[in-house]
């Protein structure tokens, strides 16, 4: 029997356990029911002396969580502090994370995925709004629910700091992929860390590569896909940009400039582009055959062959600077795409 077989059914004061929800690095999460009230909640344990470290740590988040109001951040129930461990009882939202989702969804539609990164957006930036600032330092999709009623929620504030000005990270904290180059170094940290890390779920979605997987960094901009808008991929390179003061400064800034694009638009104009890079290349192939059948026969004047041959060199130029265009230039970064279908493919992940 496992020590997690041995909890279930504990009283712990007034809740007994119902079953393990999930084991994160600052303790583990239980399903929980008040025994008079009959109510369920999400209970995080943590055991240990007082001053271990977990243990400070859950105490810290319980503060946190109790001075944040706003409905997409569960509240704070309980908080017990015992001789051997300490408790947090807070609400437990029903429904799917959406670490879930996007395995299920992705690569998904550029429309969809903007206006999940709104919500996403919108949450973080309550945060890099208050005063004191807080930076939640581990945004990944895991640590965010989707009710059943469909409504974002932010959960696990176990690694978020609240300071003034700049933060101090350390090594440990962030997730490898989520998490940026300076805060996996433990440098000081700014909210345009958060930032990163909400382009690294941009990524996912758009793509379907985990950026949690070998090789753990997201996919950017130019590895996206035609069917994703230029203002998307732009936007999703500034977050992902390896130097801090070309990213968005926060959540909200980041909001802003989501707002300003239109996918709509753009996915409009892609199309009529891929309509007319088809047509081009319909055309210098019809080129090419007068200009072969001309010369076969003897019948195609200089002028006319000058004039057909620029045509060919003109769509083949057009499609060495298309291709580039959507490349980034580099062959490595052409096959990366394909890399993602091969392993979508062979190992099983949404298609």
């Amino acid at each position: 029997m496992t020590k997690d077989d041995e909890r279930k059914g504990l009283l712990i004061g007034s809740y007994r356990l119902e079953r393990k929800l999930g084991e994160g690095g600052m303790g583990s999460v239980w399903l929980a029911e008040h025994r008079r009230l009959r109510s369920r909640f999400a209970m995080k344990l943590a055991y240990g002396m007082r001053d271990s470290g977990e243990r400070v740590q859950l105490k810290t988040e319980a503060e946190r969580m109790k001075a944040l109001d706003d409905r997409r951040i569960p509240y704070l129930v309980d908080y017990l502090d015992e001789e051997d461990f300490a408790a947090l009882v807070m609400e437990y939202v029903d429904g799917i994370t959406l670490e879930e989702y996007i395995r299920g969804a992705a690569p998904m539609e550029e429309e969809h995925v903007l206006s999940i990164m709104k919500g996403l957006c919108s949450i973080v930036a309550f945060l890099h709004d208050c005063r004191p600032q807080i930076l939640y330092r581990d945004i990944k999709p895991s640590n965010f629910m989707i009710s059943e009623s469909g409504e974002l929620r932010l959960l696990d504030f176990g690694t978020a700091l609240t300071d003034e000005g700049r933060l101090k990270g350390s090594a440990g904290a962030g997730t490898p992929g989520y998490a940026p180059p300076e805060q996996l170094k433990g440098m000081s940290l700014r909210a345009d860390a958060d930032v990163y890390a909400l382009g690294a779920v941009w990524s996912y979605m758009l793509t379907g590569q985990d950026p949690s997987r070998p090789p753990f960094h997201p996919l950017k901009g130019a590895e996206c896909g035609r069917m994703v808008g230029r203002g998307s991929k732009k936007l999703l390179d500034e977050c992902l940009s390896a130097d801090p003061d070309k990213r968005p400064a926060d959540a909200s800034v980041l909001l802003e400039e989501l707002d300003k694009i239109r996918p709509g638009k753009e996915a409009f104009l892609s199309r009529l582009e891929d309509h007319a890079y088809r047509l081009s290349l319909i055309l210098s192939l019809l080129c090419s055959c007068v200009l072969l059948f001309g010369r076969y026969n003897g019948r195609a004047s200089e002028e006319a062959e000058l004039i057909l041959l620029c045509i060919d060199l003109l769509v083949l130029l057009w499609c060495i600077l298309r291709d580039s265009l959507y490349t980034g230039g580099s062959f490595i970064l052409a096959r990366s795409w394909n890399r993602i279908y091969t392993e979508k493919r062979g190992h099983g992940l949404p298609k």
